[in-house]
């Protein structure tokens, strides 16, 4: 008996210890990686909030609600905020927005820089574009696995499968239409 207490009080421990907090949009944590796009018609803007734990929220419209997208996992997360940190935000002084345009905030206890770009006549560090493109593929991908419903669907034979079909490579996709 003497020997379950520690190995229980151990266990509890780690468990309270691997528990990561969760937030809401009305607490977020000070340290955030914001990023999206907006212009066109409408003028709306849609807007990415990354956190360190790996929550992803998705807001559309100044005044929009925030919806949580599926979290990546925290070490994907701490990643993501390396890249960001990387490219110095802070030094760049960029505001060049077009009528599409894309924008880049990082907010830490210290600073809150924003970078945004667009027009025509500008072509952003290529370093920027990169991390830009891959955090909108990772919301991209989280926003679908969000949608995505269970479907109890019974497998398709070999017969039933359609032919994989490669999509030209060449080919870009609607909102690489910039040229950068």
């Amino acid at each position: 008996m003497k020997k379950i207490i520690p190995v229980l009080a151990m266990l509890t421990l780690s468990l309270l210890a691997c528990k990561t907090t969760k937030y809401t949009p009305e607490k977020f944590p000070v340290r955030q990686i914001v990023f999206g796009d907006g212009g066109g018609f409408a003028g709306i803007e849609t807007a990415y909030t990354l956190l360190e734990n790996g929550q992803l929220f998705k807001q559309v419209g100044v005044e929009g609600a925030y919806v949580e997208l599926k979290a990546i996992k925290s070490k994907q997360a701490k990643e993501l905020f390396d890249k960001v940190n990387s490219l110095q935000l802070f030094k760049l002084d960029i505001d060049k927005p077009g009528n599409m345009y894309y924008f880049l905030r990082q907010v830490t206890d210290h600073l809150d820089s924003r970078v945004t770009w667009g027009a025509g006549d500008y072509m952003p560090p290529q370093s920027l574009v990169n991390v830009y493109r891959e955090l909108k593929s990772i919301a991209k991908a989280q926003q679908e696995a969000a949608e995505a419903k269970p479907t109890k669907q019974k497998p398709k034979s070999d017969k039933d499968k359609k032919p994989d079909t490669k999509k030209d490579e060449t080919t870009k996709s609607k909102e690489d239409n910039t040229g950068w």
